[in-house]
């Protein structure tokens, strides 16, 4: 096997992990948008809320996943924040 491959599957296991860290439902909100291709409209309108919270679950979740794959890269103020 190839370092290259190791590396990708190295990655994917840490998305995984980092995907598995977010909020069940926002978990939910971020699989159907990233895996079903749900707008967020019909996300809203699934999980009964409004698009502005189906936004707000989206960035909760993208900031759990770079704050956990990407933790060799942050800055020196973040050590600090979960």
């Amino acid at each position: 096997m190839s370092r290259y491959t190791r590396a990708k599957r190295h990655l994917l296991r840490q998305y995984e992990r980092a995907v598995d860290r977010i909020d069940e439902e926002d978990r939910a909100i971020f699989l159907g948008h990233r895996v079903e291709e749900l707008s967020f409209r019909q996300l809203a309108e699934r999980h009964g809320v409004s698009i502005t919270e189906v936004e707000e679950a989206m960035v909760r979740s993208l900031r759990v996943i770079a704050q956990s794959v990407d933790r060799k890269n942050r800055r020196w103020w973040q050590f600090w924040q979960r």
